[in-house]
């Protein structure tokens, strides 16, 4: 295997790196002469930030798009936490290796280092569990508990900002984040059971990968794999996640296994808690029994309930119900318009008239990312200025780390979720869409002078940030990624459109249309039925001697929504 290169698929939080890193650095440990190398991969559950988890379905919502890439070659192995793995694997892939587990425990977080005993009904109490949540109300029916989402950093920032008293999380992430100074207390398991496979780290395999699977069969900790294959058996038996309150935690002492269980109603007024022990060559018989018997002892109805309360609105109260929308948007997992859309009754197809692809990462680039330090501010502009950066900035130094001393501006909250992502907040945040626009408020608030600024950009961006902030100040630009054409378009949408089977087509940049209008007919462009995500793009149209029928007024996925909304209400 000499000379062999290996990718290893990854989320691109700080601590979903930190697990990457861990599984990259014991491989490199154990095979010197293989590089090893890190792909950071965007998943449905990174970019749903305003939903409760209860809400959207946790099956393969953190690991869904990783297990493409795998099947699509484009990684040859996937780190995840293990909670986050559903507990049957799609065909053709298969759980590689179980690194030695952390801590399984639940954390409280405070600022003033109370502890559970501490805290009244007035406490207001964030968590993204069900199962915290049920087990919360256990300890007092009382508690004020709310849902909150996000990386651990935002989480904690949110909670400095007054959004919330108190948290409950995993405790082992932030322990390996060395954030550990924000536990206040980590539960018992007793009081609080884990979540099963907490503190995990997994990584997956194609099935028919023996080479991938010897190298990992080297990392493999036995007893962690044991003992959560357990607790995954538990899980899976009552077909339970994180939309259910449902946990288990598991000990090991010589050949003598013991796994603890339990079922709750969301409100914890229903809890069903059993265990189960014997000899370890039983564990997985042993947790899916034990699973049976909290099913047949009130179980079944316990989840009947839940499962009824999760069902979705009916749609024909959804403002867009039937409605037909063609979005030209590059089809990428950060993309949140299809959710959004979807989710007030349209049918949306994507039409891609767009492809982002990260820029070659060459010397001039390399060195400007490698030396960091020498500014004082990074400018993003896009979501996808962000993304590739930071994939950018992974192939040049190894790692996602910035200087302490660097500031972040961006365009939109959108572009600062995905900041935060990273684990970084912005110092920065113009919800104005144009470099005009932001450029007036960086200025009314920095009097920018002096300074050392990099922006971080797509090839298409103009020179208007540039050319403006250079005029008293140092300004370096690289572009991280590339906006090219696709090669084709979709036949059957281009014939739904001529034949005017559908209500809106949406156009999300000037590169979206004028590609558009290269794969189809000229003498009937004038008869679409165009609505634009903003000015820039509505500029664009009209300059082609064409208008759309209403450009909407954030341009943003929630923007368009909105504006689809106001157009067909009216």
């Amino acid at each position: 295997m000499a000379n062999k290169t290996i990718r290893i698929g990854t989320r691109g939080s700080k601590l979903a790196l930190y697990q990457a890193f861990l599984v990259q650095e014991e491989l490199q440990k154990n095979f010197p002469e293989i590089i090893f190398i890190l792909e950071i991969i965007k998943t449905k559950g990174d970019q749903i930030l305003d939903v409760a988890l209860s809400k959207i379905g946790d099956k393969g919502l953190f690991t869904k798009e990783m297990e493409t890439a795998l099947f699509n070659g484009e990684i040859d192995m996937a780190v995840h936490s293990l909670k986050d793995l559903p507990t049957k694997f799609n065909e053709g892939a298969k759980l590689g290796a179980v690194l030695k587990r952390g801590d399984i425990r639940d954390a409280l977080i405070s600022l003033d280092g109370r502890k559970i005993k501490d805290l009244t009904s007035d406490d207001v109490i964030a968590t993204s569990s069900l199962r915290r949540k049920a087990q919360l109300l256990r300890i007092n029916p009382d508690f004020k508990i709310i849902e909150i989402r996000g990386n651990v950093n935002t989480r904690i920032r949110k909670m400095q900002e007054g959004y919330c008293d108190v948290m409950v999380m995993a405790g082992a992430g932030l322990q390996r984040l060395e954030m550990g100074e924000y536990i206040s207390e980590l539960f018992d398991p007793e009081l609080m059971i884990p979540a099963c496979s907490q503190g995990a780290i997994a990584v997956e395999i194609r099935e028919n990968d023996p080479e991938t699977e010897a190298l990992l069969s080297k990392i493999n900790h036995r007893e962690t794999f044991l003992a959560t294959e357990a607790e995954r058996t538990f899980l899976g038996t009552l077909e339970g996640g994180c939309q259910i309150p449902v946990g288990s935690y598991t000990s090991i002492e010589g050949d003598k296994f013991k796994i603890t269980g339990f079922i709750s109603s969301i409100d914890g007024t229903k809890f069903l808690r059993e265990s189960a022990e014997g000899e370890i060559s039983q564990a997985v018989y042993l947790s899916a029994k034990l699973a049976k018997n909290l099913f047949n002892v009130g179980g079944a109805e316990i989840l009947k309930e839940i499962r009824n309360e999760n069902l979705a609105n009916p749609q024909s109260d959804l403002a867009l119900k039937d409605k037909v929308i063609i979005s030209t948007r590059p089809t990428e997992a950060s993309d949140t318009l299809p959710e959004i859309i979807r989710s007030v009754g349209a049918k949306l197809f994507s039409l891609p008239m767009i492809e982002i692809v990260p820029s070659p990462l060459d010397p001039e680039m390399a060195q400007k990312l490698y030396n960091l330090e020498l500014y004082e501010w990074i400018f993003f502009t896009s979501k996808n200025g962000v993304v590739n950066f930071f994939k950018q900035l992974i192939d040049a130094n190894g790692s996602t780390e910035l200087p302490k001393t660097v500031k972040l501006a961006v365009i939109g909250y959108k572009t600062g979720l995905e900041l935060e992502y990273y684990g970084y907040a912005p110092t920065f945040i113009s919800e104005e869409n144009t470099a005009e626009e932001f450029l007036n408020r960086f200025n009314a608030k920095y009097q920018a002078e002096n300074l050392n600024i990099l922006l971080s950009l797509g090839n298409l961006a103009d020179n208007t940030l540039q050319n403006n902030l250079s005029l008293r100040n140092s300004v370096h630009r690289i572009d991280v990624y590339q906006t090219v054409k696709p090669a084709e378009a979709d036949p059957e949408i281009m014939e739904m459109i001529k034949n005017d089977e559908y209500d809106l087509i949406v156009f999300t940049s000037p590169s979206t249309f004028h590609n558009f209008s290269s794969f189809y007919d000229a003498s009937l462009l004038g008869k679409l039925k165009m609505a634009s995500i903003g000015s820039v793009t509505t500029k664009a149209i009209q300059k082609a001697g064409f208008e759309p029928l209403f450009t909407a007024k954030k341009s943003n996925a929630e923007g368009i929504r909105d504006a689809i909304t106001e157009f067909y209400q009216l």
